[in-house]
């Protein structure tokens, strides 16, 4: 395993009693693109922000969140990633802002299960076939909440 494993986690992240315990994940674009979304989910709260990525290096995911942890509210404590191609700066994130970084067992998504399903809900936004570097928004950030829409549907607003 590379990294440092959930299990090694704080409980209070694991119970969800405070915030500033996050999920990170990305959503990769449509066939042939570079773009991403990178989705930061806080454990306690469920607040999620989402913002685009230019590709997947390890200085655009950085960069990426440096933009949504600076109006995230309140200090970030610990976040949570998989195992993936996804996430490739855990040690450089903990080197910069001294956040521990877990990851989770491969294939184990319900050890980030809020990430997963506001994942899902993101992709029924922005389905499989969207080229991100090609719908015509640029540097949006995306932030959602849980609503209680009669579709079940989370309210999304575009930040731009």
């Amino acid at each position: 395993m590379v990294g440092t494993s959930i299990d090694e986690c704080s409980e209070s992240a694991n119970r969800r009693a405070e915030k500033g315990h996050l999920e990170i994940d990305t959503i990769r674009s449509g066939r042939g693109a570079k773009a991403a979304l990178l989705p930061v989910v806080d454990r306690a709260t469920c607040l999620l922000a989402t913002t685009k990525l230019d590709n997947l290096s390890q200085s655009a995911v950085l960069k990426g969140f440096s933009r949504l942890i600076a109006d995230f509210p309140g200090p970030v404590r610990t976040v949570t990633v998989d195992h993936g191609k996804g996430f490739p700066c855990d040690q450089a994130l903990t080197k910069r802002y001294g956040i521990p970084v877990y990851f989770c067992h491969a294939y184990h998504p319900n050890e980030r299960g809020t990430n997963e399903r506001f994942n899902r809900e993101l992709r029924y936004y922005f389905p499989k076939r969207i080229k991100f570097d090609r719908t015509g928004f640029s540097g949006v950030m995306i932030q959602c909440c849980r609503s209680t829409l009669p579709n079940g549907r989370m309210f999304c607003r575009l930040l731009i």
